[in-house]
């Protein structure tokens, strides 16, 4: 099963795995790693490092991280010159969710490119939605 490493600024991560809990049930092999004011970055990387090669039960490990250059995502950088790993930085929750829904049907690298996709796509202004909606629903009255 293909682990999922979340790294974040404190409980950003943590958050975002109690609220896809909340729909999709407890996952096996899915971990979060906060950066905390007053930690060190070189034993967060650390710990990130041991993550990575803990949970990695032969399908890899996906990293997801909060935004780029920040520490966590360049923990998960330096980390990646000793271990081969996908990482997307920007992490929300239709990123999370696909990954946890999809890991067992695919290999890590096609999981990354689809957690991407998924993360790009759930970014959308609600206004620009209800907007349509509104014209789609005075169309439908013309009738």
């Amino acid at each position: 099963m293909i682990g999922i490493l979340i790294a974040t600024h404190a409980d950003f991560g943590q958050g975002v795995i109690n609220a896809v809990k909340l729909i999709t049930g407890t996952h096996e092999n899915v971990k979060t790693i906060g950066l905390n004011h007053g930690d060190g970055i070189t034993v967060f990387e650390e710990k990130v490092f041991y993550y990575l090669e803990e949970m990695d039960q032969g399908d890899g490990v996906i990293g997801l991280c909060d935004f780029l250059g920040g520490s966590p995502s360049n923990a998960m950088l330096r980390c990646m010159k000793m271990k081969n790993f996908p990482c997307i930085v920007g992490v929300n929750m239709p990123m999370v969710l696909e990954a946890v829904m999809n890991r067992g049907n695919t290999d890590v690298w096609e999981l990354a490119e689809k957690c991407r996709t998924a993360g790009i796509s759930g970014i959308v202004s609600l206004n620009a939605v209800a907007q349509k909606m509104m014209v789609e629903e005075e169309s439908s009255a013309d009738f």
